[in-house]
């Protein structure tokens, strides 16, 4: 059970570098100014949604926290990322850069000074070195984010009122891992101990980026897993690897635990109805012109297909949640097989949905109405921001103060307008762009 019978609602933080942090941080702010807060049971994340979940569970108890003191430690956050970023404020970042490039300069530096023969030497040495270095991105980038978010704080310090949820992938079973501040949690392993793991380590597995990063080994048999053939080691890589808009926890938890996997004392919190934060977007058409060149070309289809993975299973897990959705509309005695849900889509005007919705008496097209005459005459404007924001490189770089208000103004209408056409949720008064920039102090 939650804490509190009032909770019962799901909400889900995508991947997509600090775009879905500045993101899933707007979403955030509207779900707490609509009075939501005390409703929420549980926040599940992946990659750059972790970096906002995490940091909010260390800093206040969102079932308690007033909307003005929330906008206040929200501005915090999005200065820090629109300011200084994360990964790239660290300094150790700038020097793993200098350590991978240093062997290639004296490569370079020998073929030059002693020619050939030296060179047939100096080159295999120096890529060698250069790649054992680079397999230290993910420790950097965890220490990065312990600089700059964390702060040495454990899993256990995060606020236990709400289950929030850091999702990563182990490669070697293809399934998701939990981390929450009660519980460690995989389908093969159960439920185990947070074992003293630090908020930066599971946020770092969270966000392990193919490619980008080397998956993190954990040592899983320090969490206390009873099962019978749990895994004793997690070979973890970014959680949007399974499942990029971070679902897969409340179908588990709508669809119950199975009996030995060795809940808590206190289980999970129940889930009713979900509020998905989708800051992935469509790539649409991209010409792959390498994909002839020979080598290169295999790398680039690898990288090609994986696009193609990301975006069809999200493709899939939205049209699931959709279909659930309307099953809890249209046919409520089929409670177990229904979740009512609204996804919020980064790629979207918030008069899409309502525009969808508007024509009929139902009490969903009154609402729509309502949201297109709140919104005014911006459908114009509104399509610019989606687009632009849709385009903004999911790295974890900083980004600049005025996209940034744009991506917190945006997620924070598109969420009120997405919830209070589908689910009921308060309208508030849009803000306008001059409040998003004074959120970014």
């Amino acid at each position: 059970m939650p804490a509190s019978d009032q909770q019962h609602i799901g909400v889900c933080l995508s991947g997509g570098g600090h775009r879905a942090s500045l993101f899933g941080l707007g979403a955030l702010m509207y779900l707490i100014d609509a009075d939501k807060g005390p409703d929420i049971a549980a926040v599940s994340s992946v990659s750059g949604g972790s970096l906002t979940n995490g940091w909010v569970a260390l800093q206040t108890d969102i079932t308690t926290v007033r909307p003005d003191e929330f906008t206040e430690l929200a501005s915090t956050l999005a200065t820090r990322i629109a300011r200084k970023g994360t990964l790239w404020a660290s300094k150790l970042t700038y020097l793993l850069l200098l350590a991978i490039a240093a062997p290639v300069i004296v490569a370079v530096w020998v073929s030059v000074a002693w020619g050939t023969p030296a060179a047939y030497v100096a080159w295999p040495i120096a890529i060698a070195v250069a790649a054992v270095v680079a397999q230290r991105r993910s420790w950097v980038a965890r220490r990065g984010f312990e600089q700059t978010l964390f702060h040495g704080e454990q899993l256990d310090a995060m606020h236990s009122t709400i289950d929030h949820l850091l999702c990563a992938t182990d490669l070697q079973t293809s399934e998701a891992v939990y981390f929450s501040s009660r519980f460690v949690y995989s389908y093969r392993n159960g439920f185990g101990d947070t074992a003293g793991l630090h908020v930066a380590d599971a946020a770092q597995a969270s966000a392990a980026l193919p490619g980008a990063f080397p998956p993190v080994s954990m040592n899983a048999a320090k969490h206390g897993f009873r099962k019978p053939g749990a895994l004793t080691h997690f070979l973890l890589s970014d959680g949007g690897v399974y499942d990029n808009m971070g679902t897969e926890w409340l179908l588990r938890v709508t669809s119950g635990f199975r009996a030995d996997d060795n809940r808590p004392v206190r289980p999970p919190n129940t889930i009713d109805e979900a509020v998905v934060v989708n800051s992935s977007a469509s790539k649409g058409v991209v010409k792959r012109t390498l994909v002839r060149v020979p080598l290169i070309g295999e790398l680039v289809t690898l990288l090609a297909v994986k696009d193609v993975l990301y975006d069809q299973t999200t493709a899939v897990r939205r049209r699931l949640l959709y279909l659930r959705s309307k099953v809890a509309a249209k046919a409520p005695q089929m409670a177990r097989d229904g979740l009512p849900c609204a996804i919020v889509q980064i790629g979207r005007s918030p008069f899409d949905t309502a525009g969808a919705y508007r024509r009929g008496s139902s009490p969903t097209s009154t609402r729509a109405r309502d949201v297109i005459e709140a919104l005014g005459d911006t459908e114009k404007e509104w399509d610019g921001i989606a687009a632009a924001n849709a385009a903004v490189g999911t790295t974890l770089s900083k980004i600049p103060a005025e996209r940034a208000a744009h991506l917190l103004r945006h997620a924070y209408v598109l969420t009120m307008a997405e919830t209070h056409v589908l689910l009921g949720y308060p309208l508030r008064p849009v803000p306008t762009l001059e409040t998003a920039r004074s959120w970014l102090t």
